[in-house]
């Protein structure tokens, strides 16, 4: 069991569950799951735009006028059948970028949610890889001459 455990094959297929469960999460976290309400549907909208006169709170959560105002203007604009980024879009436009509390996930905005997902999977393989070279490196043991040297250097001390 213990030389299985070793075993080459046994590491490629641990890493390839690891991968694949890392895969799953990933694409299982990215699925939207659609409001079922047009109530749900404004509170999910509103909760990524950014209150324009509060501090760190969302649309949703802030309770003053402007919040109020923007949170209106996507209830019509849900009631009207726009789509969340017609809506988001909008919003933007009349209130400014700062108002969006996450990045578009397409486009150049894009890179954002792909940029640290990828620097993580190269540091893993290049750590990795690296582990494999040294444990792969035989440990090297002192020759006559080295040892020659310490003697001398002992005896000079």
């Amino acid at each position: 069991m213990r030389s299985f455990l070793r075993s080459t094959r046994f590491r490629r297929g641990s890493w390839l569950v690891i991968v694949a469960l890392v895969v799953v999460a990933l694409v299982r976290n990215g699925v939207d799951e659609r409001p079922t309400t047009n109530e749900d549907r404004v509170r999910s909208i509103a909760s990524t735009m950014k209150c324009p006169v509060c501090r760190s709170q969302s649309v949703a959560d802030s309770d003053v006028a402007a919040a109020r105002a923007i949170r209106v203007e996507i209830a019509r604009r849900v009631g009207a059948g726009e789509s969340d980024d017609q809506i988001r879009d909008a919003i933007a436009d009349t209130y400014g970028e700062g108002v969006q509390l996450t990045p578009r996930a397409g486009g150049l905005a894009g890179l954002v949610w792909i940029l640290p997902v990828v620097a993580v999977v190269v540091a893993l393989a290049a750590l990795s890889a690296a582990f494999a070279r040294w444990r792969r490196t035989s440990p090297t043991s002192a020759t006559e001459a080295d040892r020659a040297l310490v003697d001398d250097a002992l005896q000079h001390r």
